[in-house]
């Protein structure tokens, strides 16, 4: 054991003797795919609307009341209004191929209805309180707000929902306290049980997050394991093999089985702290994203329980040895330089495909998943960050990869000794 652990401090202090090479390994891929995420909204945007600008939206008649909230309110900052009057909405929609261009380009139409273009929307609210305050138990709301958007647009329908979730039901809940009169004095208004309740908010955060999260975080990081698994392998077995170097190092007195448990370690710490880094650095970009875009890969919010971060750190280390063990096969299989190259790259377009059709499928892993090597790691984070995992997937996750690891790493090495 002690020769193997020589190895391995070896193997380390040679990666730690360039800093290069170790912000290569250890934090450029995350930054950049942390980048990739947090551009990829505003690349949505711009080919949706033609800028980079946030969420446009022209506001038709707005009263009061609504350019009061968006003053006061945070949240509702995170468009750009556009206010206009009923007549200067009425030149546009004359012409209608205007009208359904601005649709085309990613702007949202909101429109405040009251009834009678004479009466102003607040007004009309009024007046509706007033008579059920009245106890006129036939009174209705002429008071109606549209939303116009691109129906053809997947982007366009999200963010009207979002705008509806995010600004105008809170708009409207709060007119009762402006416009509601006596009716909200005498008592028949709605009431609120700690309405500042942090524990609450971040429970609802965390729910729209890490359902964002599902979808994208697991193929992250199996993309990020892969990458380091191969760059590691190939340096530490391919690259010495092929400068001879591999050769020396089996004629020394430390056997070949400690030797590449040494090399084999060294990968699995490296990868799996390079991992946790990766999942760090997803965590910041998602608590530091307060635009909360409709199209954010990870909205703001994302967070786990102790036991959800601990299936998802058990589940690294396993898949990042079964990964080395498929790498080490391959370059024992191989003997140029560049067939090798070229095959560990292969796995790649895999975890790629797979990371795209987790972000845009719209159910659940199947249970013949769960017994699919690599995959069902991905499939276990998914379902980690969804809070619907078992304790029976967890098991035979683990046990199916850890015993595919021993065995392809065992006939491996009995094949090589054989040579």
């Amino acid at each position: 054991m002690d020769k193997v652990i020589t190895v391995f401090n070896w193997e380390i202090k040679k990666l730690f003797s360039s800093w290069r090479r170790t912000v290569a390994l250890f934090l450029l891929p995350a930054i950049l795919l942390m980048a990739a995420l947090n551009v990829f909204p505003l690349l949505v945007n711009y080919m949706s609307t033609g800028s980079l600008n946030k969420k446009p939206v022209t506001v038709v008649g707005a009263p009061e009341s609504f350019r009061t909230y968006v003053d006061e309110t945070v949240d509702a900052r995170v468009y750009t209004y556009d206010y206009k009057t009923y007549q200067e909405f009425a030149e546009i929609m004359r012409d209608e191929d205007s009208y359904h261009k601005m649709l085309r380009k990613g702007t949202l139409i909101v429109y405040f209805y009251s009834g009678d273009p004479l009466v102003d929307f607040d007004d009309e609210v009024r007046s509706y309180y007033k008579e059920i305050s009245a106890e006129n138990t036939q009174a209705v709301s002429k008071a109606v707000i549209y939303v116009a958007f691109d129906g053809n647009s997947f982007t366009s329908e999200a963010r009207a929902e979002q705008l509806k979730e995010g600004v105008l039901n809170d708009y409207q809940s709060g007119l009762i306290d402006k416009l509601g009169g006596d009716y909200s004095v005498v008592g028949s208004s709605l009431f609120a049980i700690d309405s500042f309740n942090p524990i609450t908010d971040f429970e609802d955060y965390r729910t729209t997050a890490n359902t964002a999260a599902s979808r994208v975080v697991p193929g992250v990081l199996m993309i990020m394991m892969y990458y380091c698994v191969y760059s590691l392998v190939s340096d530490m077995f391919a690259s010495e093999r092929d400068r001879g170097f591999m050769d020396k190092l089996i004629m020394t007195p430390v056997s070949r089985k400690k030797i590449y448990a040494g090399k084999i370690l060294a990968i699995n710490v490296i990868v799996s702290c390079s991992t946790v880094i990766t999942m760090l650095l997803l965590f910041f970009s998602s608590w530091v994203n307060r635009s909360n875009d409709a199209m954010s890969l990870l909205p703001f919010g994302m967070m786990l329980t102790p036991s959800e971060l601990l299936i998802i750190l058990g589940s690294i280390p396993i898949t990042v040895l079964l990964m080395t063990a498929i790498c080490i096969s391959t370059v024992f299989q191989l003997r140029r330089m560049q067939d090798i190259t070229v095959n560990l790259q292969l796995p790649l377009i895999y975890f790629l495909g797979d990371f795209f059709m987790q972000m845009f499928r719209g159910t659940r892993p199947i249970t013949m998943e769960y017994f699919l090597p690599l995959h069902n790691t991905l499939a276990l984070i998914a379902e980690t960050f969804n809070s619907q995992n078992k304790a029976w997937h967890v098991i035979v996750i683990y046990l199916i990869n850890l015993g595919l690891s021993y065995w392809v790493l065992s006939y491996t090495f009995r094949k090589e000794e054989r040579k």
